[in-house]
């Protein structure tokens, strides 16, 4: 819909097609519907995206484990962190046995610690494997 006919639907038009009047209340009432139908399709929509995501991360989760639980420890190996990086990494023992993160060693690392426990949807699993 373009703007001329919104303004053709809520103007009174006398004879010469000159606007002599604007309903403003039933536009505002457009606007407002508008505005709430297009935070609700948002919402769906990143709803939607997330499902996705989790859904993803979880087939990721399953071959991120199993290529995990398949080294030996201190066998190295690669995974993304929350910024895209890839970093490579060294399997080691853990006192918990959860099994809910791949326990690591950064082989780099530049900070204080270099264990990491990332997700396992985050553990790059060659294509070999």
């Amino acid at each position: 819909m373009t703007t001329q006919e919104i303004i053709a639907t809520f103007a009174t038009v006398d004879e010469n097609g000159n606007a002599t009047a604007f309903d403003f209340e039933a536009f505002s009432s457009l606007v407002d519907e508008l505005v709430e139908t297009r935070k609700q399709l948002k919402k769906e929509n990143k709803e939607a995206e997330k499902a996705k995501r989790d859904a993803d991360r979880e087939v990721l989760s399953v071959e991120g484990k199993a290529y995990y639980d398949s080294l030996q420890e201190g066998d190295e190996f690669e995974y993304k962190n929350a910024e895209g990086i890839i970093l490579k990494a060294r399997k080691i023992k853990t006192k918990s046995n959860t099994g809910t993160t791949a326990a690591c060693e950064l082989i780099e690392c530049t900070t204080k610690t270099a264990k990491r426990y990332p997700k396992f949807w985050q553990v790059v699993v060659p294509a070999n494997n």
